[in-house]
């Protein structure tokens, strides 16, 4: 039977492929251990600048799946590139975490937080598995000659040979998931280990089960690309809802009740117009030692402030981590104690700060712009010690839960990176007195300190 010309001049359709391309599982593997990374590291890591500040790059990586997942179609290699699209969707659903497991009691907290780090300890091992197959699996029905390389890891030779594919694959990925296992131990704790334990056993499981007989080319292989473009397309959907979802909710930014993450509570921020700076040229003071040890002095203050803050942020963040992950961090004794001991030091520091500054200010004239200074930093300095007693009462009731433990931390935390970051935008404000070579001097030791201040907190992301 003669087919219709349009039917003879219409190219036969590609034929599905069995490997992904090499430009997705390279791109995918970087990205894979970047988020494995981001996971178990510390909060002050500059690389979480991803998940904070540059979290919507997250959606950019959104986009790149859509375009390559239409590229797939078209090359009829979506089925088997689908495992490589899960680091993608899961980035922007770690960048709101801490969102996402806000207000919930510490159960379903571990719950969530061990289903999100079983997908991102299990991406970077599917892009291993993935690539060997690549590399190792044999061409055009060709088996290859496996090198006695090989055998060293277990999985490969199976991999190269041919033979038992699935259960190379499985062999490949219990043995990295059990290398993971030390990342577990070091940096999260025995829920994870007992995590990754089940999902070893689950891969066992998967390789020993009957490999399926070669699917039909044709139709059915079109089908099959079509459901995964519609498994791929709503996976998109249902990534980029939940991150604009609890980026925008309301209540305290990524979880934080400290007013500085809070877009509602911006009107609580210490302001930068509250005291105007004088216009007229920098002069060197007639005390410049007075004036200098004035400046010292609130840096001393804000340093022993600081330094309070940092015990009860790190310390309630290791007691939130030791319930929420179930490990064994060490913590100073009593060290809520300790850390308000800090911060009672610190004001009886503010009072011989701002008895300094009054003597300096009297030894400055008004049209001088390191005049308003002393006046500024008093004024900051009291909008901190202000803060003070209402963090020790939230905390305080945040604490009596294990769950609450995050939300104290957090509040240390975030107001932290706030006391650095409005010190060095008030050392800004006064830039053209700082850099007055008649004011060097007087000035330099106080901006070092303040500088420190800022970069003590400046790569920490609150609430992650």
């Amino acid at each position: 039977m003669t087919r219709p010309a349009a039917a003879r001049l219409e190219p036969p359709a590609p034929v599905p492929t069995k490997r992904p391309p090499l430009w997705l599982i390279a791109s995918t593997g970087v990205l894979a251990v970047l988020i494995l990374v981001l996971a178990v590291a510390e909060t002050n890591l500059r690389a979480h600048y991803l998940i904070d500040d540059g979290e919507f790059i997250s959606i950019v990586g959104l986009v790149f799946m859509v375009g390559a997942g239409i590229v797939l179609f078209r090359r009829r290699q979506l089925v088997v590139s689908m495992p490589l699209a899960l680091p993608w969707l899961l980035y922007p659903v770690i960048t709101q975490g801490d969102q996402i497991i806000d207000n919930l009691s510490i159960n379903p907290m571990r719950a969530i937080c061990h289903v999100l780090l079983a997908a991102i300890f299990a991406t970077p091992v599917a892009v291993i598995v993935v690539a060997a197959q690549f590399v190792l699996s044999p061409r055009d029905g060709a088996p290859r000659t496996a090198g006695g390389w090989t055998a060293v890891v277990p999985g490969l030779r199976q991999i190269a040979e041919g033979r038992h594919a699935r259960e190379g694959a499985a062999f490949l990925a219990a043995s990295l998931l059990t290398l993971e296992m030390w990342l577990a131990d070091q940096y999260l704790g025995t829920l994870m280990i007992v995590t990754l334990i089940v999902m070893v056993l689950a891969v066992l499981v998967w390789g020993s089960s009957p490999e399926p007989p070669p699917h039909a080319q044709g139709e059915r292989r079109l089908r099959n690309e079509r459901a995964a473009l519609g498994v791929l397309l709503v996976g998109i959907a249902i990534s980029a809802g939940l991150f604009y979802g609890f980026k925008n909710r309301q209540g305290a930014y990524q979880g934080s009740p400290s007013f500085y993450m809070d877009p509602s509570q911006q009107g609580s921020n210490y302001t930068l117009d509250r005291v105007v700076v004088p216009s007229g040229p920098p002069t060197a003071p007639r005390s410049p030692e007075l004036v200098k040890g004035a400046l010292a002095a609130y840096g001393q203050t804000l340093e022993r402030l600081l330094a309070g803050y940092h015990i009860l942020d790190r310390n309630y963040t290791y007691d939130f981590h030791n319930e929420l992950f179930v490990r064994q961090t060490p913590l100073i004794p009593h060290y809520r104690a300790v850390g308000l001991a800090r911060i009672a030091e610190a004001r009886q520091l503010r009072d011989v700060a701002d008895q300094r500054a009054t003597e300096a200010r009297a030894t400055l004239t008004d049209d001088d712009p390191l005049a308003a200074l002393p006046d500024d930093l008093r004024g900051y300095v009291a909008f901190n010690f202000n803060r003070a007693p209402i963090l020790e009462r939230l905390s305080g009731q945040f604490e009596k839960t294990p769950a609450g433990l995050q939300h104290a931390a957090h509040l240390y935390e975030g107001e932290g990176k706030f006391l650095g970051r409005r010190l060095e935008d008030i050392v800004g404000k006064y830039r053209a007195a700082m850099d007055s070579p008649a004011l060097k001097p007087v000035t330099a030791d106080f901006e070092t300190s303040s500088h420190a201040l800022f970069e003590a907190y400046a790569h920490h992301v609150v609430g992650f």
